[in-house]
């Protein structure tokens, strides 16, 4: 019957979870090949996975909550200090300035460059 403790339940609810993600924040990704979209999911899935047999449970959700959090923290702090809306991304063409930013320094740098300028006290000075 129905149980909780299944795989199959922990599949569902990350794919739930991703369809209703997908719908609200689908724009910010339509730059990006289909199949780099769908590595991640699968990458991120096989994650939480491999986390539920290894560390248990709890911990595979409170990772997949801090990544959560990430993302929140780039859609809404690191894109309204650029002047972008979080929700829709406009005005588009801030939004895809900062795109070709990122994709000519690479997302590790430019997420370490995100971080550095939320610090108080400091601009963006016209940079990333």
């Amino acid at each position: 019957m129905w149980t909780l403790d299944s795989r199959w339940f922990d599949v569902a609810a990350f794919s739930t979870l991703w369809a209703v993600l997908t719908v609200v924040f689908g724009r910010f990704e339509q730059h990006k090949p289909a199949w780099r979209r769908l590595a991640k999911f699968a990458a991120l899935l096989t994650l939480l996975l491999v986390l539920i047999e290894t560390a248990g449970r709890l911990w595979a959700y409170v990772s997949l909550g801090v990544l959560l959090t990430a993302g929140g923290w780039v859609h809404f702090a690191v894109l309204s200090k650029r002047g972008i809306n979080g929700w829709t991304g406009e005005p588009r063409e801030k939004f895809e300035a900062l795109l070709r930013d990122v994709e000519a320094q690479g997302d590790l740098r430019s997420l370490l460059t995100f971080a550095r300028n939320l610090l108080p006290g400091r601009s963006t000075n016209g940079r990333l």
